[in-house]
């Protein structure tokens, strides 16, 4: 094997790892977010809340008003 080519390969795993590692934290700080936002009774609060959110979001998008 090329000397380049090895550094090339071990870059890329180290980089697939990388995003494997970000992935993997984003999901459990979300899951946890959930958790303890339903341990709390907020979640249907926090639910409902995002959700007018976006509506908002793209009426002004499409140039409505609310």
């Amino acid at each position: 094997m090329f000397p380049g080519l090895l550094h090339v390969v071990a870059w890329a795993v180290v980089m697939t790892g990388t995003l494997v590692c970000l992935g993997l934290c984003l999901w459990l700080s979300v899951v946890a977010l959930r958790a303890v936002l339903k341990w709390s009774g907020w979640w249907s609060d926090f639910f409902a809340f995002m959700l007018k959110r976006r509506r908002t979001r793209r009426a002004m998008r499409d140039g409505r008003t609310r």
